[in-house]
């Protein structure tokens, strides 16, 4: 993986899906592109979201348990940006215990998405609460 490249995930749809689970799957998505960048040490663009019918160029055979009319392939892409350094010991983040981790990234994946209309994932949802800080999660986690 390097700067510049493209990275990629995808999910079929039956078209039936409501609203609500195909931002479930979009944040799916999203997370598995946030895992492997981070995992290669890279951060990457927000996500775009296209969606594929079965007979366009370049898309897979759908398997055989989906089924329907409507069936597409949900695909996120994003570009890998630049390596990010690596995580201070220090940084509160990396010394929160993982339940609370988990509670604030949902919390904060929330509050972003009902004020910009867009899902992030986990790196960008640890940036938000390194930069606001151990006070305000403090304050947060005694809210919810």
């Amino acid at each position: 993986m390097k700067t510049g490249d493209v990275v990629e995930n995808a999910v079929w749809l039956t078209g039936d899906e409501p609203e609500w689970m195909r931002k479930q799957y979009e944040q799916d998505v999203s997370e598995s592109i946030d895992q492997l960048c981070e995992e290669f040490g890279f951060s990457h663009s927000p996500p775009v979201f296209i969606e594929k019918h079965p007979e366009a160029e370049d898309v897979p055979p759908v398997p055989d348990h989906i089924q329907g009319q409507r069936v597409r392939l949900l695909i996120g892409e994003a570009t890998v940006m630049e390596k990010m350094p690596e995580t201070s010991v220090g940084s509160f983040v990396a010394n929160l215990e993982q339940d609370d981790l988990d509670r604030l990234r949902t919390i904060t994946r929330k509050a972003h998405a009902k004020h910009n209309h867009t899902l992030i994932g986990n790196s960008e949802c640890d940036k938000i609460i390194e930069e606001l800080g151990p006070e305000a999660a403090m304050a947060t986690l005694t809210l919810h």
